[in-house]
């Protein structure tokens, strides 16, 4: 398993190479109203590309990428190699797994209104020791499980099981319909740095994740964090 964080509002020349990314990337891109939400878009798809270009030896323009009908991406051509990304402001994850199913999320720190009613409306069934420091890692670590199994958030969250601690830290215990067994998943916080907000992620794997995602620096173009 490796994943990579990118800052996407780096100023770096290989921002440039757009021609590698497909026609639907440029005119989905072309659909935000905001030119820093179009450049973070574009630039996110191009560092899919180019990282798992370099990881496969193909050409970034000649990687093919498909879509699950709920939306989880896929390698036609490569179908031994499994991906998941999650993009948040400036901040782009992307994971690989060799040995089955993955799932990420990234989201930026800030303030979110009644963040247990939030939680509540994909996982209802909140214990007494979830508390507003919870939401941002139960939410990564709910997002990045229903990546890996494909399910959506609203259709799959409530098949997540999750350990709440008075703490505010939470685990993965499993996940319903796929063995106790079967996943493992982690959370970590991101300081900010160097202009970058802060940020929780999350990975959800089959098997034991490798080990805690680590901090970057704001000027790598990309870096490899776990």
């Amino acid at each position: 398993m490796h994943t990579w964080l990118v800052d996407l509002d780096a100023n770096e020349p290989v921002w440039a190479a757009e021609g590698a990314l497909t026609e639907a990337e440029r005119r989905r891109g072309a659909q935000f109203a905001d030119t820093l939400l179009t450049r973070r878009f574009l630039r996110s798809r191009l560092a899919v590309r180019r990282l798992l270009g370099e990881r496969l030896r193909v050409p970034p323009a000649e990687l093919r990428i498909a879509y699950l009908p709920g939306g989880k991406p896929y390698l036609p051509d490569h179908a031994g190699l499994h991906i998941s990304w999650s993009r948040s402001e400036g901040l782009l994850l992307l994971g690989v797994s060799g040995s089955g199913p993955i799932g990420v999320d990234i989201e930026w720190q800030r303030p979110v209104p009644t963040p247990l009613d939030v939680l509540a409306t994909v996982y209802p069934d909140l214990p007494a020791a979830a508390g507003p420091e919870s939401f941002l890692p139960a939410w990564t670590l709910l997002e990045a499980a229903v990546k890996a199994t494909g399910r959506g958030l609203l259709r799959g969250a409530r098949d997540v099981d999750l350990l709440f601690e008075a703490t505010g830290e939470v685990a993965l215990r499993g996940i319903r319909g796929e063995g106790s067994d079967a996943w493992s998943g982690r959370t970590d916080v991101l300081p900010a740095r160097g202009g970058a907000p802060a940020a929780v992620v999350a990975v959800v794997v089959r098997g034991e994740v490798a080990r805690m995602l680590a901090p970057r620096g704001r000027t790598d173009r990309h870096a490899q964090v776990c």
